[in-house]
């Protein structure tokens, strides 16, 4: 094998690995699927001597295809755990302009795609805050008293609390929805032992966290732009998601009524 053929066999391998990279980062954090072939697919086409490029992505799989130089090259990324981030879309949205407008070499893109991988978005702390923030605020617009807005501020921080201890033992996610419901739906009876309250507002305000509103928006935009199969698996586990949130808090409830 010559020296030209070898280095570009490399340069095809680099930029495949780039364009895997991206498009699994993207769709880990919550892009649709439109947005993560269009965003692969222009990486891939920046390039000189590309034919035939296909790309095609699913709810958590990405599949790339293309000839470069008169070779075929493939590459195939398997998304175990999906999420809500925009912070590393736009990340992957900003470095995939600047590549293709030639700011980087394909070395220099490798290790930027590895260094916005590492990159943090948001500290736990803040997570906890936000999370409590928003519990105690929708007590207030289902109109709860300072009792139940108070409740919810607490049972809402510590039921967050619980489910990043869940997700870092990397427990599977129904069960770390279902756990969550028992969190809540049990503090909100421990709350209501002590002092009369809502056990409604407790629980919708503490759940809100944890609704999968923007799996199920972008399940309902990937239908409408024709990937099917991508909107069918973000609905089933939009439904999944909720159908644990509810049993979780039905379950403490059931068996509290039985003493």
């Amino acid at each position: 094998m010559t020296n030209e053929k070898i280095t570009s066999l490399k340069e095809a391998v680099i930029l495949s690995e780039i364009a895997a990279s991206a498009g699994a980062l993207m769709l880990a954090n919550g892009a649709e699927i439109y947005r993560v072939e269009d965003t692969v697919e222009r990486i891939i086409r920046s390039k000189e001597s590309i034919k035939d490029v296909d790309v095609f992505s699913t709810f958590n799989t990405i599949i790339i295809s293309f000839s470069y130089k008169g070779e075929i090259h493939t590459n195939m990324r398997r998304v175990r755990n999906r999420g809500n981030n925009l912070f590393y879309v736009d990340k992957v949205n900003t470095f995939s302009r600047n590549f293709t407008a030639g700011k980087y070499t394909l070395y220099e893109a490798l290790e930027e795609i590895a260094m916005i991988k590492k990159e943090k978005s948001m500290p736990t702390p803040l997570r906890v805050f936000g999370a409590t923030i928003a519990a105690g605020s929708y007590s207030i617009l289902l109109g709860g008293n300072i009792i139940e807005i108070i409740s919810s501020f607490a049972i809402g921080y510590l039921a967050f609390r619980f489910s990043l201890f869940l997700e870092r033992k990397k427990i599977n996610f129904f069960v770390v929805h279902f756990l969550y419901g028992m969190i809540l739906s049990l503090s909100a009876l421990l709350v209501n032992e002590i002092t009369p309250v809502s056990i409604n507002i407790l629980i919708i305000s503490g759940m809100m966290a944890f609704v999968p509103g923007v799996m199920l928006t972008n399940a309902v935009r990937d239908l409408m732009s024709g990937d099917a199969l991508s909107g069918i698996t973000g609905t089933a586990m939009a439904i999944l998601i909720s159908i644990a949130l509810a049993v979780g808090v039905a379950t403490p409830i059931s068996i509290w009524r039985l003493f």
